[in-house]
């Protein structure tokens, strides 16, 4: 091992716990404490080490090119920063939801070792390092899925695993390719096929084309997106929120990587490679908001939403342009914020009530008002309706996508525009008639019984942020416009 080894506390440290609380006798008030403790000192590491970019270290060097590294660039800055202030939100609501689970110890160990295999990935200097965590975020975060152990449950985690399976699969034939035919393995601003000396022949082109949809099947892209609905419903709501509002984004992360740094967007940017990358896009935006807006399931539908939303992420990616790719950051941090928020509120509801319909929830805003007003602030923010976050996110991409010389300088944007009115038909009819249930609801059913502060709060803090930062994204836009700079956009 060289270099700073700072970098390695975040990803052992709550290795180390998880195994702590599994294996130690501890009350259910201890365990708790212990997570989140655990998840603000694993927080705070993660910030420490993204105030410092250019740390590097070396864990293990397998040959002279082979090596497991680290180093913090803008996307870990980006990334460890989002992954430790959602996981520790979640990670106190899952205290309560989790209260009278039959197996809480092991939801956190998986839930902790997950965390520290993400701050990993967050990481990775090169295409090895990165492959590695990947795996093992999908191998890892599986129990969480499985956690309730009935048939459902079993039937989904083993379709989210042959899914993961098979894209990171595809994304290993590209390891292959790099390892063959680059200097090296790491990650270089600009990538490394991108330089005007170098021929990127139709082998490269389709081997990218191949890593782009093999990482895009953890982003829930078209057509290996079915995974989502199917887990999200049978999962405790704590692993439906980071499912959703993280590690979908673990699968953007490695496209990120793939274009931005691997290949470089001068060897992909007009070629096939890149239109039949957004015309997948486009087709997810559209059939994942269809598929939201006609289910009555309450958390297959927000699934249905996340299939839909992380691929406006991969849209702003597929444009190649500066702003397409700002938008899309904004929009990794945009929607995990929200994301994260909408199935905390589902599985509040779900906790309190019991009910999992859409159709059940008239009236659930006078019984929870704290917990839907919650969900509806968020809600306007997925929407896009301004000062929330998600409004300068989509406004980005769409002018991203507008400053493109072909059909994808209108397609693109009417095809977010009809995503948008669809996202707030789904999401808003839910609050409409959770408000305003009608006089004729008997005030016997309207009884109060909101979430417990352990809830609320979590949900409250990222609603927040959604708005502030929407209102005040200064900050976020100097970082990603650096970010944006560094790759040559």
């Amino acid at each position: 091992m060289k270099g700073n080894l700072f970098l390695l506390l975040p990803i052992f440290v709550p290795v180390a716990m998880a195994l702590v609380q599994y294996y130690v006798r501890l009350t259910a008030k201890g365990r708790n404490v212990l997570t989140v403790l655990t998840l603000a000192a694993t927080a705070a590491m993660a910030v420490y080490a993204a105030m410092h970019q250019g740390m590097e270290c070396v864990l293990w060097n397998m040959t002279d090119r082979i090596s497991i590294a680290f180093r913090v660039d803008g996307l870990s800055v980006l990334y460890l920063s989002l992954i430790s202030i959602v996981w520790a939100c979640v990670g106190l609501y899952a205290t309560e939801y989790l209260e009278h689970d039959a197996s809480p110890r092991r939801f956190y160990l998986f839930y902790l070792i997950t965390l520290g295999v993400l701050m990993g990935l967050s990481m990775a200097k090169n295409l090895i390092t990165l492959y590695m965590f990947y795996e093992l975020m999908t191998l890892l975060s599986m129990p969480l899925v499985l956690h309730n152990l009935d048939k459902e449950s079993v039937a989904a985690a083993l379709k989210y695993l042959l899914y993961s399976v098979f894209g990171a699969s595809a994304a290993l034939l590209g390891v292959f390719y790099v390892g063959a035919n680059a200097p090296s393995f790491d990650f270089i601003p600009g990538g490394q096929f991108g330089a005007e000396d170098a021929a990127v022949t139709p082998v490269a082109l389709a081997i990218f084309f191949v890593m782009i949809v093999g990482f895009g099947v953890k982003a829930g892209m078209f057509p290996m997106h079915s995974w989502l609905p199917t887990a999200h419903p049978v999962a405790p709501a704590p692993a439906s929120a980071v499912l959703s509002g993280v590690i979908t984004k673990a699968g953007v992360l490695g496209i990120l990587r793939t274009i931005y740094y691997v290949a470089g967007v001068e060897a992909l940017r007009g070629t096939w490679v890149q239109y039949a990358f957004m015309v997948l896009t486009l087709i997810t935006v559209i059939l994942g908001s269809l598929m939201a807006f006609k289910e009555k399931h309450f958390k297959r539908r927000l699934a249905y939403s996340t299939v839909s939303q992380v691929s406006y992420v991969l849209f702003g990616l597929s444009t190649m342009t500066k702003l397409g790719f700002i938008g899309a950051l904004l929009h990794i941090v945009f929607h995990s914020l929200i994301k994260d928020t909408l199935f905390m509120s589902a599985g509040a509801v779900i906790h309190k009530t019991g009910k999992t319909s859409v159709d059940e929830l008239r009236g659930i805003g006078k019984r929870m008002p704290a917990t839907m007003w919650c969900f509806t602030i968020v809600s306007l923010g997925l929407v896009g309706i301004p000062p929330t976050g998600g409004f300068i996110s989509k406004w980005n991409i769409a002018e991203g996508a507008m400053t493109l010389s072909n059909a994808a300088s209108w397609i693109g944007p009417a095809c977010l525009l009809v995503s948008a009115i669809l996202t707030a038909a789904y999401l808003l009819s839910i609050s409409i008639r959770a408000f305003f249930p009608g006089e004729d609801m008997p005030a016997a059913e309207l009884s109060r019984c909101e979430a417990s502060w352990r809830m609320i709060v979590p949900m409250a803090l990222l609603s927040v942020l959604v708005v502030a930062l929407g209102m005040f994204p200064g900050a976020l836009l100097n970082l990603f416009g650096t970010v944006a700079s560094a790759v040559a956009l």
